[in-house]
Parts: structure tokens; sequence; C-alpha cells
């Protein structure tokens, strides 16, 4: 399946589902930033939150 393919109809675009621990382990690892998260729920907002809290924390 071709990029092409998967990208008709959804404008390159997809939203998941995923535990609150797995998206603070992608932001704390850099596999994810913040500006990449669009669309958040109230759990995902506090947990991208917290997660870029924890970052400039430990960064100091």
């Amino acid at each position: 399946m071709g990029a092409k393919q998967v990208n008709e109809g959804c404008h390159g675009k997809a939203q998941v589902e995923i535990s609150t621990t797995l998206l603070a382990n992608l932001i704390t690892s850099g596999a994810l930033s913040g500006n990449d998260c669009r669309c958040l729920d109230s759990n995902a907002r506090k947990t991208l939150w917290q997660s870029l809290l924890n970052l400039s924390i430990a960064e100091k």
C-alpha cells in the first residue's frame, strides 16, 4: 500500500487512541513533540502539559 493510498480521503491525518502513559513516553523520549499534537481531549492535554513541565524541570 503506497502513501497515496493511505492518505486518500483523510488529508494526511489520523486520529488514534493511546494510553496516557504511552503519550507521556512518546513526548519525553522526543518521538512526539507538542507541536505535532492537535484536537486533544482533556486527558491528552493534561498529559501533554505535565510531560512538558517534567521535561523542563529535568533539563535544569
